[in-house]
């Protein structure tokens, strides 16, 4: 069935503000309190490298490699193991909430006998780890974003008021003619 471990906030902050933070994964250590190395491009397949520190569990590292990516929806690192290991996939996940909202969520996703047992065995660290990363990202973001606010691309100009209106013209195609009981002869 799988263990989830999961975080969500919701950021004061257009998605492509959020997004544009997450997806500098080499950033990371500058403002994540989790993160203390980073190495990864997006690229499907591209490797990832992840040096994290939980309280209580001390430095953590993830290699694994980029599953999934859709800018401003997802991004999925898969964490290769041995096959009687299980799997796991760390999770990123942005959601628009309105053109200046936006929801994140920061999870882990374990499958397999093993893989669940070490996930339940760290589930609160990991858990307060994942806290604490989504706080850092949702100050960073707000941010940013009270320092250059999103400002609405302007409306069309409204049409002129003294132009006549076009005159409808009857289209000069008429179709093929149908016969039966749908059509006339």
């Amino acid at each position: 069935m799988g263990l989830k471990i999961e975080h969500r906030v919701g950021i004061a902050a257009p998605v492509d503000d959020v997004y544009a933070i997450i997806a500098d994964i080499n950033a990371w250590p500058q403002w994540s309190p989790i993160h203390k190395k980073t190495d990864a491009r997006l690229s499907f397949g591209a490797p990832v490298h992840l040096e994290e520190y939980y309280e209580g569990l001390g430095t953590w590292e993830t290699d694994g490699f980029i599953a999934d990516w859709t800018p401003l929806s997802h991004i999925h690192v898969s964490v290769p193991k041995p096959f009687y290991a299980g799997t796991l996939v760390r999770y990123f996940e942005f959601d628009i909430l309105s053109d200046t909202g936006a929801g994140f969520s920061i999870g882990a996703m374990f499958n397999g006998y093993l893989s669940e047992r070490e996930g339940k065995r760290y589930r609160s660290l990991i858990r307060t780890g994942f806290e604490a990363f989504g706080e850092a990202l949702k100050n960073k973001a707000e941010a940013q974003f009270a320092a250059n606010p999103y400002t609405p691309a302007p409306q069309a100009a409204k049409a002129n008021p003294d132009a006549e209106p076009l005159a409808k013209k009857k289209p000069n195609w008429r179709g093929p003619k149908l016969f039966g009981p749908f059509g006339s002869k």
